[in-house]
């Protein structure tokens, strides 16, 4: 779904971890969770501690709360997004509110200094950004810290006037902010729009306007399902680690994606059920059937049909 066999998607263990994790919590928001959600969420964090870290290494790291972190923004927008979960579920250890606390406020101060943060090495992507700055937005409103939440409106205003540039949202800029890689992508916004979505910012909207508007449709065979494009319409390109594979021109990864994107919206819920058509069409419920060969497919799905904001 994410990723290819000669480009993989590095950062699949911890985005298992945290799709898993925010699946369990929505389910012990409805009352449907299993008994041992705790300890389930409690060993999901430890690996995203752990050995998830991995894949993060060329970023550098620095000591949170007692843990040796990288600096990586997406690995610490996925891991403030997992904290931030067990917090609104109630089911938030010490441990947790003080990695919690530390962190949000080491990711508040290091955006202060750069307005867009690296997810690997130097290389920055905008998209990534999305997960930090709705970290932080949950901490504010969660753990009533006014630092983060101003923070993370700033980063969230900072990036829907970057989706404003000349030719869209792009794909990747430099420390200055001059872009890199101007060519939108459907993976990119429906990225940004569904963990925007999780703290309920405004701008999800925004994004997943523009990806439906510019890269979806509902696909001529089967006009109950809809697929979306990785590239903008015209532009022919192969597909890599962030696209997964590319068939008839529609995206997986964007179309897997655009999933979580709508599911937070009413105003969405005919694209999102066309969207989930799709995915049962491609055989979702074999994946889901066997999550031990399908981690990463499993854990995405269920995420993104429980998606709702915190």
């Amino acid at each position: 779904m994410l990723g290819l066999k000669e480009h993989p998607f590095s950062e699949a263990q911890v985005a298992c971890d945290a799709f898993l994790s925010f699946a369990l919590v929505q389910a012990s928001l409805e009352g449907k969770a299993p008994p041992d959600v705790r300890e389930r969420l409690g060993a999901l964090l430890t690996d995203a501690l752990g050995r998830a870290r991995s894949p993060f290494r060329n970023t550098g790291s620095t000591r949170v709360a007692g843990h040796s972190l990288p600096r990586s923004v997406l690995y610490r927008g996925f891991l403030l997004l997992m904290l931030a979960g067990v917090e609104r579920a109630g089911l938030a250890s010490e441990e947790h509110r003080t990695l919690f606390d530390a962190l949000a406020a080491q990711t508040a101060e290091a955006f202060a200094k750069q307005p867009l943060l690296p997810s690997f090495g130097e290389s920055i992507w905008p998209c990534d950004n999305a997960l930090a700055a709705s970290g932080l937005l949950l901490h504010g409103r969660l753990r009533g810290s006014e630092a983060s939440r101003a923070a993370g409106e700033r980063w969230v205003a900072h990036l829907a006037k970057l989706s404003e540039s000349p030719g869209g949202f792009p794909t990747q800029v430099d420390a200055k902010g001059r872009i890199l890689k101007k060519t939108p992508r459907g993976t990119v916004l429906a990225w940004t729009a569904a963990f925007l979505a999780m703290s309920g910012a405004p701008a999800a909207s925004t994004f997943a306007g523009v990806l439906l508007k510019d890269f979806c449709e509902h696909v001529p065979l089967f006009p109950s399902a809809a697929a979306c494009r990785e590239w903008p319409r015209g532009v022919e390109r192969g597909a890599d680690a962030s696209s997964g594979p590319i068939l008839g021109g529609y995206g997986q990864g964007a179309t897997a994606l655009a999933i979580a994107a709508t599911r937070a919206s009413e105003e969405l819920d005919g694209w999102h059920t066309a969207l989930r058509t799709t995915a049962v069409l491609g055989g979702i419920q074999k994946h889901v059937s066997q999550p031990g060969k399908f981690p990463l497919e499993t854990a995405l799905y269920l995420w993104a049909t429980s998606l709702r904001p915190w």
